[in-house]
């Protein structure tokens, strides 16, 4: 049985923020849910940051299971006070996010570093961080085998759509990967993207793809809850809409979606189609905000929900006539293929993974074309045997991808390298 340490840092910093639960924290908890429950796998958990926000995760979630912890003991009693603290507070209250923050602020002060002993890990075959660099400690040391997963390297290729947290943790990862790590990456553009960045050798990369939560996205019959769902953010049953579900950042395209659209109802006098924006405000998205503002009409066609709950995604995707995702660059593209799992035809970009998981089951376009995207969405409000058929295809294509393929390939790969 592989001796796996598992970097779950990535869980505690979703668990009190929401609007983090988005693609790295699926990724990192279909992962370890996967090798929880693996007969093959003899789970540890390590922690780089977030170490008290992980073990009120666990309590909350997995209450009956007892996990192994690796951080020295100090770090696992200072975050075990911390989180026992916090727990007496109703969750999510205003008192339980004063003594939060005052928790938070004392560790920025303090600065403490969650480590590790590398010499304690020698019994372990495996090292698998998710996101986060491979710590320090571990560098130069044979066992166990380190592995990292590089979901993209587009902060290192495009900076100008970064702060500069995402370019300085960006570097941190790159610089992290010695001649002992073996990277995994979500697809093979990326595994390109990482190779020609950095020189590492393609036959030392591992290809996983990811797959979308069937528990989460999947077609709502429904007609019922999704009156209730569109209602609950104002979206109209009345008239059809196009769908989008992203960060709003300059990197989505979203700009250029908006005008696309704007386009679209103007040239050809439709007054029953709206686009509705689902997604957190991210780096820069004052430009989106202010390309609404512009225009009146825009401001009674376009609905920006801000962060919606993981219970209400499957009826907004299934609502929608088509989903709209011209990303300028993806490392892998979660967003259409959940779109695809929940049978809504999409709209995607030629550029970079997106073919690679869309296969001919969406409309690909060159993503700078607006256009082009104008067109594509003409295409969807007009044409409903065009939606049926791409709808079709799409469930199709969203099947080759699944969690338990994608553990059952992490396993495999920690075999191998054992």
């Amino acid at each position: 049985m592989n001796k796996v340490i598992l970097d779950t840092s990535v869980l505690g910093l979703g668990y009190y923020h929401e609007q983090s639960r988005t693609g790295i924290f699926r990724v990192a908890e279909e992962l370890f849910k996967g090798l929880h429950t693996s007969n093959e796998i003899e789970l540890s958990l390590a922690n780089t940051e977030n170490l008290p926000e992980m073990i009120s995760y666990l309590k909350e979630y997995f209450p009956e299971s007892k996990f192994n912890l690796v951080n020295k003991k100090t770090d696992k009693v200072r975050a075990k006070f911390e989180s026992s603290i916090i727990s007496i507070f109703p969750f999510k209250s205003f008192s339980q996010k004063v003594i939060r923050e005052a928790f938070v602020r004392t560790r920025g002060y303090i600065k403490p570093k969650f480590s590790f002993n590398p010499i304690s890990f020698e019994n372990y075959n495996i090292y698998h961080s998710p996101f986060l660099p491979i710590p320090k400690e571990l560098k130069g040391f044979s066992k166990p085998k380190k592995i990292i997963t590089i979901h993209d390297v587009i902060p290192h290729l495009f900076p100008q759509y970064f702060g500069e947290w995402n370019k300085m943790i960006m570097h941190k990862i790159l610089e992290s990967i010695d001649e002992q790590t073996t990277p995994i990456c979500v697809s093979e553009a990326t595994k390109n993207d990482l190779c020609e960045a950095t020189g590492i050798l393609p036959e030392r990369v591992s290809v996983i793809h990811l797959a979308a939560s069937k528990d989460v996205f999947y077609q709502e019959t429904d007609k019922s809850k999704i009156e209730r769902i569109l209602k609950k953010y104002n979206i109209s049953a009345e008239s059809k809409h196009l769908l989008s579900v992203s960060t709003l950042e300059p990197r989505k395209n979203i700009e250029r979606t908006i005008r696309a659209f704007l386009k679209l109802i103007q040239q050809e006098h439709i007054k029953d189609l709206n686009l509705v924006l689902v997604g957190t405000k991210g780096w820069q998205f004052d430009s989106i905000f202010d390309e609404i503002k512009s225009n009146p009409v825009l401001k009674e066609r376009i609905i920006t929900t801000g962060f919606v709950e993981d219970e209400d995604l499957a009826a907004l995707y299934s609502s929608a006539i088509g989903f709209v995702y011209p990303s300028l660059y993806e490392g892998f593209g979660l967003p259409p293929l959940e779109a695809m799992q929940c049978g809504t035809p999409v709209i995607s970009s030629t550029k970079s993974s997106i073919p690679e998981v869309v296969g001919d089951a969406g409309i690909l376009i060159e993503p700078t074309d607006e256009t082009a995207i104008s067109a594509a969405m003409l295409e969807f409000y007009q044409n409903a045997n065009l939606r049926k058929e791409l709808s079709k295809k799409a469930l199709l294509q969203a099947a080759k991808f699944s969690w338990g393929r994608f553990t059952d390939e992490h396993i495999n790969l920690y075999s191998r390298l054992s």
